[in-house]
């Protein structure tokens, strides 16, 4: 009696060597190797299925043209097969489950919502692979390049490939596992069809494995190439100096910005020593340090150096080692060009140093007197404490110009001041002016001349403040006489007023910024007791929010002058 498994027949081992070709000890390792399954362990030796033994041989055959042990009967229709096997899709789904957890353990702690999903996707891909199996030799490129995105897809999103493959695998075995057992369910005659299928089914799978592949290596060549490209880029147009250096300091790679940033070209970084490029001004172990091991991680410091042309730079420089196979081969780095925020922070503490220098010295006379009242004020002459008390209140002023210079330079910075400009009779508004000014200069030796009856449209308060800023700065930073002088001005519709002194004028190398707010700050020559520099800076933004300009240039005969030129009522259209 034959003996059977399930609708498939048994054999021996030894009829199964003579059905795979084989020998004896060849089946034996294969069974060993967990390439084929025994049906039956029985005491004369493991018993094998039929349609394991056919299935084994379809697996591994090519384009499935392997003998399937072909037995007599009527030929059946292989679409009949394919049918059958669409029928069994879930079934081969919830299998391809159970092989691939067992490739992939962590695939038994999914939830039941993953492992639905994979079933799922499981079920459509049998469904896909049996509808590219009937069409046979009609599968066109179009289909190809379908599957190459999907392995485009995978490598997009991460997924590994060594697991994509595993999953195709075994969908292409199981096809050919379920094939052979509906075959055999069916009957004998079955397989021919079976046969049939099977030259249909592998070269399928095989190019879906192969246009997957494809697709998958080609999305992968294609991120690195573009993030090489990117970071290429990147490095290339970074404002940051980026460079390497071999284990001898000399520079094998700088970027452009490098070489502007320590005044070279880029043929004389070539091969250059790292010191001879980063020349520091003071001496320093950052490029010792940089050189070093630097195995606890990036070496950073700021460094002030000297460029080629012999400016002065201040550059923060971060860099560590380069390493290939756990050795140091080199080192790379990343230079930053900082001297304009190093030199504003320089100037903002210079700033605060002045401005705290200009609230101490009236701040020191208002309490030195403050303090002779307190203790003497029973013993001073009345002319005395008079004298005094004005004193006080000239320093107050001076406290109260500062506090609204300040005030007023932040405004005019944020566009939020508000002006109130009307008719103003210049000769009435100087005068104000220099009484502002006299409470902390000598005025006797300004001279004004101002065209009676001239009227600008101004702010009155602002353009007094003008004036007056202009004058204090005359007498302190310049030479007497000073003069101030006001007429119609002949190049258009409206008045320049003219302060001018007779000192040495103002340096040239300051004029360009002689307006901005931080014009003395960082120079070592910085006379600190002659205040901010804020009024010129005032000045400028008040004139400018009247409509007006105001302007510098060296005097006839020495000294300098300050032309501004406001509009009269008339250019405005105001009476």
């Amino acid at each position: 009696m034959n003996e059977r498994a399930g609708k498939s027949r048994l054999v021996d081992v030894d009829e199964a060597a003579k059905l795979l070709d084989l020998t004896v000890p060849g089946v034996e390792a294969l069974v060993a190797a967990g390439y084929l399954r025994a049906a039956v362990d029985h005491p004369g030796g493991p018993r094998f299925a039929l349609g394991d033994l056919k299935a084994f041989v379809a697996r591994n055959a090519d384009d499935g043209s392997g003998n399937l042990f072909d037995e007599a009967g009527d030929i059946a229709d292989p679409q009949a097969l394919l049918d059958a096997l669409d029928g069994r899709s879930e079934e081969m789904a919830k299998r391809a489950y159970d092989i691939f957890s067992t490739a992939f353990p962590e695939a038994q702690s999914w939830t039941i919502s993953e492992q639905a999903r994979f079933i799922e996707q499981a079920r459509k891909r049998f469904e896909a692979i049996l509808a590219v199996t009937g069409q046979g030799e009609e599968v066109d490129d179009a289909l190809t390049g379908d599957l190459q995105d999907v392995g485009a897809s995978a490598a997009w999103s991460g997924s590994p490939l060594p697991q994509l493959l595993v999953i195709l695998r075994i969908s292409r075995d199981l096809v050919v596992q379920t094939a052979v057992e509906v075959a055999e369910e069916r009957g004998r005659h079955w397989g021919l069809a079976l046969s049939l299928l099977l030259t249909r089914v592998l070269p399928a799978m095989d190019r879906l494995t192969d246009a997957v592949a494809q697709g998958y290596w080609a999305a992968v060549v294609h991120r690195e190439e573009e993030s090489r490209a990117r970071y290429e880029n990147v490095v290339e147009h970074s404002t940051d100096g980026v460079f390497e250096i071999d284990l001898d300091g000399r520079v094998q790679y700088a970027n452009s910005s490098l070489a502007l940033i320590v005044g070279r070209t880029l043929d004389d970084l070539d091969n250059a020593a790292l010191a001879d490029v980063l020349v520091p001004l003071e001496q320093t172990s950052l490029l010792e340090r940089l050189m070093g091991d630097a195995g606890d991680g990036p070496v950073r410091g700021e460094i002030t150096i000297t460029r080629a042309d012999g400016i002065r730079r201040v550059v923060d420089v971060t860099g560590q080692s380069r390493r290939e196979e756990g050795m140091v081969v080199g080192y790379q780095g990343v230079v930053r060009d900082v001297t304009a925020a190093h030199d504003l922070e320089m100037a903002k503490n210079e700033f605060l140093a002045l401005i705290t220098h200009d609230l101490r010295n009236p701040l020191t006379t208002v309490l030195g007197l403050g303090a002779t009242l307190e203790t003497y004020a029973n013993e001073l002459p009345v002319d005395r404490i008079q004298r005094m008390g004005v004193s006080i209140r000239h320093q107050a002023e001076r406290i109260s110009r500062l506090a609204d210079d300040l005030y007023d330079v932040s405004r005019l910075e944020t566009s939020s001041l508000v002006l109130n400009p009307r008719t103003v009779d210049l000769a009435t508004s100087v005068e104000i002016a220099l009484a502002a000014a006299g409470t902390n200069a000598d005025l006797s030796t300004v001279a004004v001349k101002v065209e009676p009856g001239l009227q600008v449209h101004a702010d009155p308060r602002r353009l007094e403040q003008v004036v007056a800023n202009l004058v204090e700065n005359a007498l302190i930073h310049g030479t007497p006489p000073v003069e101030v002088t006001a007429r119609t001005w002949t190049r258009g519709s409206g008045v320049e007023i003219i302060v001018r002194d007779h000192g040495n004028g103002v340096p040239d190398a300051l004029v360009p910024t002689l307006f901005s707010r931080l014009r003395t700050f960082g120079r070592p020559d910085r006379d600190r007791g002659r205040g901010t520099g804020l009024g010129l800076t005032l000045v400028r933004g008040l004139v400018e929010a009247m409509g007006g300009q105001v302007r510098y240039e060296r005097a006839d005969g020495g000294g300098a002058a300050f032309r501004l030129n406001l509009p009269s009522p008339r250019a405005t259209g105001r009476a």
